[in-house]
Parts: C-alpha cells; sequence; structure tokens
C-alpha cells in the first residue's frame, strides 16, 4: 500500500523549479532523497506540508491516503502536520523553543491535536515519548540549551512521533552531529521505524548515512529525478555520471604532504572552565572543566586535526586560541606571546590567525554585499591597495568578481564557505582554525572546497588546526591527528596511522560509526 504518491510534480519558488516529480512511498518503507545544496531536496519535503507560502503549483499531485494535499486549504494542512505527516529538522536547536522547558513543547505537540487529553494521559504519554527515544525523565524539566546535540536531535524526534504520524519527513537530520551521536540517532530511527510501522522520507545529501538507513534512493539535481533505485545497486553501478560523480565523492586519499617548515604555534598547557555556579559578588565558586591541560606544536604547512564527539572541547580549543573565551596556559604564535598581547598590538597581530565557521550563512552579514564583507578586514587593519588585494583573495577562491555585487543570500552553500576563505585569507594569516568548514555542505561540494584549501596550504605555506566530526574530512586534510574525549588527549599522531591502528576502544568505536 502507498501512503504517498507524487504524480508529475511542478512547482516554482523564485527562479527554481521543481520538474515532473514522480515516485511513491510505501507503507513502513524508507525511501532517500539525495543530491547536492540547490537540487530541491529540501524544497519537497516542505512541498508536501505546504510550509511554503511563494510555492506556485504549475501541475501534478501529491497524494497522501489517495488525497491531493496540493487542494487542501491552510486550515485542513493544520490537522494534518504533526499527526498525520510530521517533520524533522535539519538544526534541532532552532526548531526547539530556547524560550520553553521540553516538557511544555512535547506537551503542547500533544494537546494542540488533542486538546481533551487527561492530565494523567498527557504525563503517561510524555513519558512513553521519552522512552521511545531514549532519554531520561529528568529531562522534562531541562531548557534546550541545556542538552547536548544529540539530546535535541532525540527531542526533535519524540516530537515528531508524539502523535503517531504515518508519514515521517526527516530533513537532513544528523548533519550536525558527530559520528558516534550520529550512528546512534540512525539506529534510533530504524528501530523506531520498525516498532511503529513507520513510512520514512529521509532527505540528506550525505550518501553514506543514506547507504546504511534508505532500502530505495532518488537522485535529485536541479529539481529533476535523474536516478532512482534500490540502494546497494545504485551504489555499486550507478547509471547517471552526476550519480557516479556523487558516489565518487565519497572516497578520499590521506594527505601525506609532509614537508613542512618551522614551528610557528606552540600551545602549552592551555586549559578552559566554565563557570556553573557564582556567588552574589561574581566570584566563581565552582566550574566546568571543558578541556583539560593540553599541548601541541603546529609547524609552516602543516595541518592538525582535532576530532572527538559533542561536548568533547573542539570548538572550546578554537575559541580559546582565538582568545574568544578565557583560557589558561601559554600560546606562542610566530614566537610572540599571544596571550599577553593587548589593545592596538592584539588588534595588529590577530590577522595572523583567522577563523572559519562551521555555518558560513550565519556567520556573513546578510545586509552587506561580498564587496563589503570582503573590504571590512581590510578596513580593520588600515591595509591599502584594498582592490587588487581582493581581486586575489576572489582569484584564489575560484570566485569571479560578478559576485562582488551580490548578497549571502543569493549563494550557494558551497560559494557562500569560499567568501568565508576569502574573507579570511585577504589578511594573509599565518594559521587558519577551520571549524566544521564543511558540515553544511554535500560531498561533491565538500570535495571541491577541501580540494580548494589543500591547493591553498601549499601555495601560501598555510598552516590548519581543522575541528571536524566527519573523519574523512580530517583524513583527506590533516597529516596529523589529536582525539578529544571530554576535554582530554586519548590519542595522537599521524592521521593514517591513527586512522588505521587506532589504540584507544573509544578511537576504535569512532572510527567504526563513521564508516572509514
Amino acid at each position: 500500500m502507498n501512503v504517498l504518491e507524487v504524480k508529475n510534480l511542478c512547482l516554482k519558488l523564485g527562479n527554481f523549479s521543481l520538474k515532473n516529480l514522480s515516485f511513491t512511498l510505501k507503507k513502513g518503507s524508507i525511501l532517500g532523497i539525495v543530491g547536492e545544496s540547490g537540487s530541491g531536496k529540501s524544497m519537497l519535503g516542505n512541498a508536501i506540508l505546504q510550509l511554503l507560502p511563494n510555492l506556485q503549483h504549475q501541475k501534478g499531485e501529491i497524494n497522501f491516503l489517495g488525497q491531493n494535499l496540493l487542494q487542501y486549504s491552510q486550515t485542513q494542512m493544520q490537522k494534518i502536520r504533526n499527526k498525520e505527516i510530521s517533520y524533522i529538522f535539519q538544526e534541532p536547536l532552532s526548531a526547539l523553543n530556547p524560550l520553553h522547558k521540553i516538557k511544555k513543547q512535547l506537551a503542547e505537540a500533544l494537546l494542540i491535536h488533542n486538546p481533551n487529553l487527561k492530565k494523567e494521559s498527557l504525563q503517561a504519554r510524555l513519558l512513553e515519548l521519552l522512552e521511545n527515544v531514549q532519554l531520561p525523565q529528568k529531562i522534562l524539566e531541562s531548557y534546550p540549551h541545556e542538552l547536548s546535540g544529540g539530546q535535541r536531535q532525540r527531542i526533535c524526534i519524540a516530537l515528531a512521533l508524539a502523535n503517531s504520524p504515518k508519514i515521517l519527513i526527516a530533513d537532513e537530520p544528523t548533519t550536525a552531529l558527530d559520528s558516534t551521536t550520529q550512528a546512534q540517532i540512525l539506529s534510533l530511527l530504524q528501530s523506531l521505524q520498525k516498532k511503529l510501522n513507520l513510512s520514512i522520507l529521509f532527505i540528506s545529501h550525505d550518501l553514506l548515512v543514506v547507504s546504511k538507513f534508505c532500502e530505495e534512493i532518488l537522485v535529485l539535481k536541479q529539481g529533476e529525478i535523474i536516478e532512482r533505485g534500490e540502494t546497494q545497486a545504485l551504489f555499486k553501478n550507478p547509471k547517471n555520471p552526476y550519480t557516479k560523480l556523487l558516489v565518487d565523492s565519497l572516497h578520499f586519499t590521506y594527505n601525506t604532504h609532509f614537508n613542512f617548515g618551522k614551528e610557528i604555534l606552540k600551545v602549552t598547557n592551555l586549559q578552559v572552565s566554565y563557570p556553573t555556579k557564582k556567588s552574589f559578588f561574581g566570584k566563581t565558586l565552582e566550574s566546568f572543566e571543558a578541556l583539560k591541560p593540553l599541548s601541541f606544536g603546529l609547524k609552516e604547512g602543516e595541518s592538525l586535526g582535532i576530532i572527538g564527539e559533542s561536548g568533547s572541547g573542539k570548538t572550546s580549543l578554537a575559541n580559546a586560541l582565538c582568545r574568544l573565551v578565557e583560557s589558561q596556559g601559554d600560546m606562542k604564535l610566530l614566537n610572540q606571546d599571544f596571550f599577553t598581547l593587548q589593545g592596538e598590538k592584539l588588534r595588529d597581530f590577530r590577522k595572523n590567525i583567522q577563523m572559519i565557521f562551521q555555518d558560513p550563512f550565519s556567520s556573513l552579514n546578510p545586509k552587506m554585499t561580498i564587496l563589503q564583507i570582503l573590504k571590512e578586514g581590510l578596513i580593520a587593519h588600515n591595509i591599502k591597495d584594498q582592490e587588487s588585494k581582493i581581486h586575489q583573495a576572489l582569484l584564489d577562491t575560484h570566485l569571479n568578481e560578478s559576485f562582488l555585487e551580490r548578497y549571502p543570500s543569493e549563494l550557494s552553500g558551497g560559494q557562500r564557505q569560499r567568501v568565508s576563505i576569502a574573507r579570511s585569507l585577504i589578511l594573509k594569516p599565518k594559521v587558519l582554525l577551520l571549524d566544521e568548514p564543511t558540515s553544511a555542505l554535500d560531498k561533491n561540494t565538500q570535495k571541491q572546497i577541501l580540494n580548494l584549501l589543500l591547493d591553498l596550504s601549499l601555495q601560501y605555506r598555510l598552516s590548519y588546526l581543522c575541528i571536524s566530526h566527519d573523519l574523512s574530512v580530517i583524513a583527506s586534510l590533516c597529516q596529523n591527528v589529536i582525539v578529544l574525549k571530554n576535554g582530554e588527549v586519548l590519542e595522537r599522531g599521524s592521521t593514517k596511522e591513527v586512522f588505521n591502528n587506532p589504540q584507544n576502544p573509544y578511537v576504535q568505536n569512532l572510527l567504526k560509526a563513521s564508516g572509514i
């Protein structure tokens, strides 16, 4: 029996169209929809639940149990959303209300469709939902920011399943998670799918995840289905050149370029703690040690990877190195004691160490053109000959000058990340801190950005400190690696050696979960 049937669907949003899409979702099955950023995956998911107000319906049908949802009014769709068809969004932190406790948000999802639910039945259902997603009862009294990424995603799954829907649309549900948490969430979804006989539409740009989870796959490119088939058969023998490109992008080669220069960064006993309890006068009474004393060096032209699950101390390390959080310890950059610099000296010296953030969309000012974004750093550091430096930064990142008058919202994810790299490169830094630089990108775009970073490292003798939960990114980019857990170093060494012969059981599990 088909619970969802899409027939010759043509939809338009702005300048982008979904063209003649036809597929079916059977009861109790998992269908994967894959494709690079901008292929129309999320647009299709949103269209099913009429979540895009400016969407133009040109022709075709979206039939749910024989009823065409495109003919439903918004009032009728409200009875379908989160009751018959539920949606798990990509970023759990933005999908949850930061001002309300988890209990209130779960209760709200239930009471919208069951307003007469008695207090005892409501409490029993809340506990049942938590049990389904393997979370303790105490989570109900927590706010979203107090939970880990994996716990937040489990709450989003509980919200989606609150009213026992027939279809679950999962839009990139594991993208922002480390490999072990990702494996746990996928395992949870698989067990719930079997237990509840759910039909799942699984949208992802990560082919590795799709290969583990989905029975069948549709490949989307520029709004069209270019290939479809049973998962393993399609992976073994892709017919379309684009599908072959996506499958090939899963493979990686280790970075074995070990021709390093002198040591330019030396970190000694770096430690980061966050206060958890303060006195009336602001004195810290209790604190949480996010990063235990850590020492390492970085040479010219070297790339060092930092890996570990969420909460291991990776981002605390990067923020401490950029002096974005308070820390203890010593850091010497180009033989200067970076932590003691103040005022103008600090401002001038900062250009030697730059950071590229995880989400290029939120790190670029949406009200500024690309020209203004690139000029900003040059103006702050009083650097002359700005035009030639902007031109060179565009050349280095394979962007042309037509981008200068555009805004971040007009660019794809890969283009925005290139702008972020150009913005950092324009100041000619010696060290680039990369915090999950490709996690928001599809595998093909990810490979292009990694190749760009490798070329720039050789061209300018750049040194990278790369933080990522994607171990294939670390293998492709970094010659050496440090594995963190709970702020402590578990293992370190050459990336190839650590990945091929891990000694610590935790590192072994991390690599197994990643599928490398």
